[in-house]
Order: C-alpha cells, then sequence, then structure tokens
C-alpha cells in the first residue's frame, strides 16, 4: 500500500510543473524571440536537407556517368574508338561535376589517355590538375598519379622534373610500390648522368625486390655503373 502524500508534498509542485510554467511563462512574454528562433531552426534544418539530397543527386549522377567510362572499358576494349567515347564522357565530368570524386579521378584517366596518345602536353596537364585536387591519400592513386606525371615528363625528356615527381611519389602512400619508385629515381639519375646517385637508388630498389627478373636487371645496372 502507498503512503499517503504530507500536506508539504500537497502545497509544493513537482519539478516537472515547475519548470513547464517557467517555460510557459518565458515564451509569453518572449513571443517574438521565441518565433525568431524557432524560425531559424526551421530553416537550418531545410537547409541542411536540401544539401544533403543535393549533394546526394550530385554525386549518383557524377558516378554514373564515371561507371558508363567503365563500361566502355570492359565491353569494347582499349582502343581509339573507345578512348575517343571516354575523352568525351571525362571531360563532360569534369566539367558537370568537378567536385565529385568521379570528377575527379575523370582527370587521371584522362591523362592515362593523353599519355597512352603520345599527346604528353595533355597528359602533364590533367595529371597536374588531378594532382591539385587530392589531398590525403591511402589508396596509392596520388603515388600513381605522380609517377604518371613523371612519366610523361620522360617522355618529354625533361628529366629534371621528371625527377622532382618521382621524388614527389616517394613521399605519397607508396606501400607495394617502393621498388618501382626506387626504379624510377634511378633511371632518372642515370638519363642526367649522374652515375652516383643511380648506382644509390638502383641499390636501394635491389633491397625491395623479390621479383626474380627483377632482381637480374637491377643486379646488371648495378654491375655496369660500378
Amino acid at each position: 500500500m502507498s503512503s499517503k502524500l504530507s500536506k508539504k508534498d500537497l502545497k509544493g509542485p513537482d519539478a516537472f510543473q515547475s519548470t513547464f510554467e517557467r517555460l510557459t511563462d518565458y515564451v509569453s512574454a518572449n513571443k517574438t524571440r521565441v518565433a525568431v528562433v524557432a524560425t531559424a531552426l526551421c530553416l537550418a534544418v531545410v537547409v541542411v536537407l536540401g544539401v544533403y539530397f543535393y549533394w546526394n543527386y550530385y554525386s549518383s549522377s557524377a558516378l554514373k556517368l564515371y561507371a558508363k567510362a567503365q563500361q566502355n572499358m570492359i565491353q569494347k576494349g582499349d582502343n581509339k574508338e573507345t578512348n575517343e567515347e571516354n575523352i568525351i564522357i571525362f571531360n563532360d565530368l569534369i566539367k558537370k561535376y568537378p567536385y565529385s570524386w568521379s570528377g575527379r579521378m575523370a582527370l587521371y584517366h584522362l591523362g592515362n589517355i593523353h599519355y597512352n596518345n603520345a599527346d604528353f602536353d595533355d597528359a602533364v596537364e590533367a595529371y597536374k590538375k588531378f594532382l591539385s585536387k587530392t589531398r590525403k591519400d591511402n589508396t596509392g592513386i596520388k603515388f600513381l598519379a605522380l609517377t604518371s606525371l613523371g612519366y610523361a615528363y620522360e617522355a618529354k625528356k625533361d628529366y629534371e622534373k621528371a625527377l622532382q615527381a618521382f621524388e614527389e611519389a616517394m613521399d605519397t602512400y607508396n606501400v607495394g610500390f617502393e621498388m618501382m619508385g626506387l626504379r624510377n629515381i634511378a633511371r632518372t639519375y642515370e638519363a642526367l648522368n649522374n652515375k652516383e646517385k643511380a648506382l644509390e637508388y638502383y641499390k636501394k630498389a635491389l633491397d625491395k625486390t623479390t621479383e626474380p627478373s627483377s632482381i637480374i636487371f637491377i643486379k646488371k645496372k648495378i654491375s655496369a655503373l660500378s
């Protein structure tokens, strides 16, 4: 059986009632301020939801175009016709969706197409634009983009800039790519006729190499430069 309420309990309001009454009094006394705050909160919610749904639509639309280019490669193969189609798609992606992941990756793929077509100036421009939009990376894509940029400069016989790109690549996430990066630097120093540095980096590459044919190749380079 529950205990009886005392006279004190009956006379004193409970915490909820007291708080509710104070809140009601505040609202009554500050109707304009409350209305402004409530309107601002509603607008903030509407803006956040609008941004969310717009960004979702924006990213999805970009991804559809990107998937179309990838599908072209799978269905038609890597050939001139496919590349011409994909150049149009990638340029469309870059123009319409520059802030999406797909738009950024379009720059990288466009660089690859230009490089394979021996359009090295266009390749350099595409790779540099991709890199300007890429910050931290733990996938290796930045390493590959810098390496590709180095290859494009190498093809143009601009070995100083190629070396700079290869060295920058080694300062990014490069797990699994160390040997490739070291060999690129060694080869560039060799092209610059800096045999001492070339030998240094070929030796470093050898330490990272387990593939038999690569070991033989690097050892021959070391022997020739020693």
